[in-house]
């Protein structure tokens, strides 16, 4: 179990939630057991009882006592990351290739993904790439096309032919000189 699990308050919650569940279900078992094994199924229930609610409590305490050790970031972590684990800090690079699914982006940051892709794909030396944005009711590909028909780098853009994405995806054809300076 993770330092801190339950000191999220929403995390608490959902354990006791689930642990309640349990012993629900536990009981609901043990009724119709009740009727051919008597007080024998009950003590059962109880002793199972005892021990859940026993575990809960103990898991409940020993998160309490870890939540101070997992606000203070590990000595040995490697810098750059976020202690919760939860979002990379510092940008991701990705490998250049021919091609870039764009559903992995966000879509407010699809125009600055697609400039910057087509700047590393030029260096890169590709004169022709995919661009993957989906099918969809054509919002995302709209917004990739504005950009692309407005980049000093593509020549020209189509649909993918259908083996390759269809209109799911765009291909743009790049330029093979460098950009004359402004």
């Amino acid at each position: 179990m993770p330092s801190g699990f339950l000191s999220d308050p929403e995390a608490r919650r959902a354990y006791i939630l689930t642990k309640a569940g349990i012993l629900a279900a536990v009981f609901l078992l043990t009724w119709p057991l009740s009727r051919w094994l008597g007080n024998r199924a009950w003590l059962g229930f109880a002793a199972f009882a005892v021990l859940l609610t026993g575990s809960t409590l103990l898991v409940l305490a020993m998160s309490r006592g870890s939540s101070s050790r997992a606000a203070a970031p590990d000595p040995g972590e490697a810098p750059g990351e976020d202690p919760a684990g939860a979002l990379p800090v510092e940008p991701v690079l990705l490998p250049v290739e021919d091609a870039i699914d764009l559903h992995a982006f966000q879509p407010a940051d699809i125009p600055d993904v697609v400039r910057d892709y087509l700047e590393a794909a030029w260096q890169a030396g590709f004169r022709e790439v995919r661009l993957i944005h989906g099918r969809g009711i054509g919002v995302q590909r709209e917004r990739v096309r504005s950009v692309l028909s407005s980049h000093p780098l593509v020549l020209e853009l189509h649909d993918a032919p259908a083996d390759r994405g269809g209109w799911g995806a765009t291909i743009a054809r790049l330029r093979e000189t460098p950009l004359e300076p402004r």
